[in-house]
């Protein structure tokens, strides 16, 4: 009945933004024809691309699931999805990223508790697939797992840093004089060591929030153990 009432939930959270995703990409499109300004034009499709990639996100879970036959808890179904719908539509499309000067650390500080959680849907997805006798010791996969998340968000600045060189825009944020993810001819750029303050600083948070979930799985297990060994005894 649990599994019931959270699998509603979560279809009802990914019906509202899967709705609301549309009627933004519809109005983008329709917007797109009618606006003769480049600066708005390039501002629109900016947003279709990112309503799109939202899309995608939602429409990915199900796939993997059909396919692989992976299962991906409905918490963490739902956190990607209302993480995604941060990242990308409020914060891309609504200029979060510009008007809450925070709203990026947040979303990295998040990003890492949860890849770390993806990491440990892997692992269990693998060690089913191929019937692995798993024998290392859990803190060696909750360590595992961090580094797994890290890599991860080492890869996404890598992915920031070639869309920024190429389509010219404000991923890694260094620009002096805006936050936003588009910038104008009169924004400047920051120089020397401040440039790569917010690269750096979205490691630190990836690996802070993949940490406390390592730490946090690697209790609940130690606890567990604990448990079983004084109804043993």
């Amino acid at each position: 009945m649990l599994e019931t009432k959270s699998t509603k939930r979560l279809k009802i959270i990914k019906t509202i933004i899967c709705t609301l995703t549309m009627i933004m990409l519809i109005a983008a499109i329709v917007f797109l024809f009618i606006v003769d300004d480049s600066k708005k034009i390039r501002r629109l499709i900016f947003s279709i691309v990112q309503l799109l990639l939202m899309m995608g996100i939602i429409i990915l879970p199900d796939h993997l699931k059909d396919k692989l036959g992976l299962k991906i808890p409905i918490m963490l179904e739902t956190s990607l999805t209302i993480f995604a719908f941060c990242g990308f539509v409020l914060g891309d499309v609504f200029d979060f990223y510009k008007k809450i000067p925070v709203w990026d650390s947040i979303l990295h500080a998040f990003s890492g508790i949860i890849l770390a959680y993806v990491g440990f849907v892997l692992i269990d997805y693998f060690v089913k697939r191929d019937s692995i006798n798993l024998s290392m010791g859990h803190m060696y996969i909750c360590v595992s797992v961090v580094l797994f998340s890290l890599a991860l968000g080492a890869i996404w600045e890598i992915g920031e840093y070639l869309v920024d060189d190429i389509f010219g825009t404000n991923n890694q944020q260094y620009m002096k004089s805006t936050r936003g993810t588009l910038y104008g001819k009169e924004d400047e750029p920051l120089l020397g060591h401040e440039a790569l303050n917010d690269t750096m600083k979205d490691l630190m948070l990836d690996l802070a929030g993949a940490s406390i979930v390592g730490m946090a799985e690697y209790l609940k297990e130690d606890r567990r153990k604990n448990k079983v060994k004084k109804e043993l005894g």
